[in-house]
């Protein structure tokens, strides 16, 4: 019992220092590093344009934006949601390319165009998988381009057995799957789908940044055999 209070305990304080935040008034704005992303879910069919802010590099303080700094989404004020550290604007359907301005506390306007590359959907006719076998998984959508790299994501019924296999070489439209790739995998019923990635370079101060587009597909249930 001690031992489980003391965890919860620790866990608490991790996203305690992981959630600080400052705002962005308190900061040299040139030091304001920025992360953009654009998400289309196939299953959700939504679009989730997200942007977050951090000090100095990708592992500092996240930034709230002072009230007399601005962040557009399309020409929309997003909403900033506190637990996450990001603002965010849903759209319903697949919309790409999405245009981020950022206005700093000096005048300084950032406008980045941010798209999804690519469909990477799973073939619906696949639904038996063999453990012991390397087998070829395709994915529907075009080949990969310099910049890209997809994720097969597998899924199964324990907790601590997610694993994720990944494809960056150029021209290639599949990944090979080792059978040793699958050994934390239980037999039986998985999930398996796949996150298509594209790297965009952005405009962005001193401090740097990133932009990713990314399409998630739809899940797919398969059997995990011997």
């Amino acid at each position: 019992m001690r031992y489980s209070s003391l965890s919860f305990l620790f866990f608490v304080l991790i996203c305690f220092v992981s959630c600080r935040k400052e705002n962005s008034e308190k900061v040299n704005q040139d030091d304001i590093w920025t992360d953009y992303k654009v998400i289309y879910s196939s299953e959700l069919d939504t679009t989730f344009a997200r942007v977050s802010f951090k000090h100095k590099d990708k592992n500092g303080e996240s930034l709230k934006l002072s009230s007399k700094s601005e962040i557009l989404i399309n020409e929309i004020n997003p909403d900033f949601n506190g637990i996450f550290q990001w603002y965010q604007l849903m759209i319903k359907g697949e919309q790409s390319p999405i245009l981020f301005e950022y206005e700093d506390l000096e005048g300084n306007v950032f406008s980045n165009s941010i798209e999804v590359s690519g469909v990477a959907e799973i073939n619906v006719n696949l639904d038996t998988i063999y453990s012991d076998s390397v087998f070829y998984l395709p994915w529907n959508g075009l080949e990969l381009k310099d910049g890209e790299f997809v994720n097969a994501i597998f899924d199964g019924a324990l907790d601590n057995d997610l694993t994720v296999i990944t494809q960056d070489s150029i021209n290639t439209n599949g990944i090979y799957i080792k059978s040793t790739s699958l050994n934390k995998l239980p037999l039986g019923d998985l999930t398996v789908h796949f996150e298509r990635w594209n790297e965009i370079e952005v405009f962005s101060t001193s401090a740097g940044g990133q932009g990713f587009g990314r399409y998630i597909s739809k899940k797919k249930t398969i059997k995990l055999v011997d």
